[in-house]
């Protein structure tokens, strides 16, 4: 039953994590006024990009080299959207298998009484 609530714990963060990058897509807003958490990403890898609006009032103005630019997200919608039904599907297993660790549980429970 330890190992299924783990399981579910964990989908439950992936979830968050997935639904939070949808929502932090929005460029309207600057980076350090967006909540959440990140996905967990591969070693090495950005977890956004620089993009140029000068209009933006957040846009780096100093600096030769970044005049102008914004950091967004480095993630994509529908990848976001794969994430959460994985997410959705492996806490739906995870809690299956809990309710019939927990049924063989009483049952035994009820034998040995």
């Amino acid at each position: 039953m330890s190992i299924s609530a783990s399981g579910m714990q964990a989908a439950s963060l992936r979830f968050s994590a997935a639904a939070s990058n949808i929502v932090n897509r929005d460029p309207a807003a600057p980076p350090a006024d967006r909540g959440g958490t990140a996905a967990p990403l591969p070693a090495g890898s950005p977890t956004s990009r620089l993009s140029y609006d000068p209009r933006a009032p957040y846009a780096n103005l100093q600096g030769a080299n970044l005049q102008g630019m914004i950091a967004t997200p480095n993630s994509d919608p529908a990848t976001e959207m794969v994430h959460l039904q994985e997410a959705a599907n492996s806490f739906r297993a995870n809690l299956l298998a809990f309710k019939a660790s927990s049924r063989m549980f009483n049952t035994l429970l009820d034998v040995t009484a």
